[in-house]
């Protein structure tokens, strides 16, 4: 059965595009047929991956905008191989418009879940990175996801992140749109290991959701690799195979992989 997940917080600069590439080399290189989808308007997932956003289509916009249009999409066609062993599913800067497009789409937060069935049997894994909102795309993402990962960045108001991204997850399962949604776990990103704020804040987040979510072992620790590997194009196991962060997002493949505890 092919596990969707889609990587959300409604806070930007968390880590989700980052956990996405990276979560997606790491279970293509365990032999795992991964796709990667962007459903971001910022495109940061597609030019992570080695694309301009400008000058790719189609895109998942193309798919989406013909469902919304009542027409037959064709999402096979928006597919595109990265140098590494997953594919991506695009985005281009006009999947802004789509946000509004849904508002007065019949069934608008099952849009996505409908372009996705058809290639769904091709994967193992699908991964959704979704933009930093709790608005209707990243609605749709929680509807078509089996479980949900949370990257939570090591800082103060990281705790009350977490709460409004779960009180979504239990809105979408309270009205029947996607009721065994699962939380696949807390990730903790961008941690500096060497102040005592990011010790805090993963003793409070274990405090608070350790009891019932999975919070994920290895620490994502800031590094100005990430930052490189993203210019370049790659994933961090591309980049630097042997770096801490590589090994990192191996890890957590691994703990997924394994299955565990999910909220």
């Amino acid at each position: 059965m092919t596990r969707i997940i889609a990587i959300a917080m409604q806070k930007g600069g968390v880590g989700k595009t980052t956990t996405t590439i990276n979560l997606a080399a790491a279970l293509a290189e365990q032999g795992q047929r991964v796709l990667a989808v962007d459903l971001d308007p910022q495109c940061n997932l597609t030019q992570h991956c080695g694309f301009d956003p400008d000058n790719i289509s189609p895109s998942i916009y193309d798919a989406l905008k013909a469902e919304v249009d009542g027409l037959q999409s064709n999402v096979a066609e928006s597919i595109y191989e990265t140098d590494e062993a997953f594919h991506l599913l695009p985005a281009q800067p006009e999947l802004s418009l789509i946000e509004v497009a849904l508002i007065n789409t019949l069934s608008r937060e099952r849009v996505l879940a409908t372009v996705l069935e058809s290639i769904t049997p091709w994967y193992d894994f699908i991964l959704i990175d979704c933009n930093p909102s709790l608005g209707l795309l990243v609605i749709n993402a929680l509807t078509a996801a089996t479980s949900v990962l949370i990257p939570i960045q090591t800082e103060y108001l990281a705790a009350r992140g977490a709460f409004m991204i779960l009180s979504s997850i239990e809105t979408v399962r309270r009205k029947k749109l996607n009721p065994n949604l699962k939380v696949e776990g807390i990730l903790l990103t961008m941690a500096d290991t060497r102040t005592i704020l990011t010790k805090d804040v993963q003793e409070a987040i274990r405090q608070q959701y350790g009891d019932g979510i999975r919070i994920f072992e290895p620490l994502i620790k800031r590094s100005v690799r990430f930052g490189e590997s993203a210019a370049a194009g790659l994933s961090i196991l591309a980049y630097d195979s042997s770096s801490q962060g590589a090994e990192a997002y191996r890890q957590v493949a691994r703990e997924i992989l394994k299955g565990g505890k999910n909220g």
